[in-house]
């Protein structure tokens, strides 16, 4: 089902964000089970520039994590993390965080795009999760080259 080798993909991740209401960030992690890959509460400084988070935010990211250029291997990395935790994730909803997935995706060309498949939207849609795709194109000035 991969293709690990994406030919029209320069580089891809995903990452699962909590925008927690009424929920510490830490306690996330403890709800969870999870350890997310950043986290901060509103106030603390973030790096590199130290501006005060506007929000709290618990995120969960393949960066790093999974080589593939196939948008659809990280999803299900980030969708099997959290396989068997429905309720809690719907208990965090209930409570008023925002969940959502994003799906950074760099092009390798300007045609073609990322992929999901008919399972993943199921398990997206029974976990109540937007997915979004943050898309750019490979040029000299793009931010991402950086």
């Amino acid at each position: 089902m991969y293709d690990d080798d994406y030919g029209t993909c320069r580089r891809t991740f995903a990452t699962l964000l909590i925008y927690p209401v009424r929920t510490d960030p830490e306690a996330i992690t403890v709800r969870l089970g999870i350890e997310p890959t950043f986290r901060h509460r509103k106030g603390e400084p973030i790096p590199p520039h130290n501006s005060p988070a506007e929000i709290d935010l618990w995120c969960l990211s393949t960066k790093g994590w999974i080589e593939s250029r196939d948008s659809r291997r990280h999803i299900d990395w980030l969708l099997d993390a959290i396989e068997g935790k429905a309720a809690m994730v719907r208990s965090l909803q209930e409570e008023g965080a925002r969940i959502a997935m994003s799906c950074f995706w760099l092009s390798q060309a300007g045609q073609g795009g990322p992929t999901i498949s008919p399972g993943q939207m199921r398990r997206l849609g029974g976990l109540n999760l937007e997915l979004w795709f943050d898309v750019y194109f490979d040029d000299a000035d793009s931010p991402v080259n950086s």
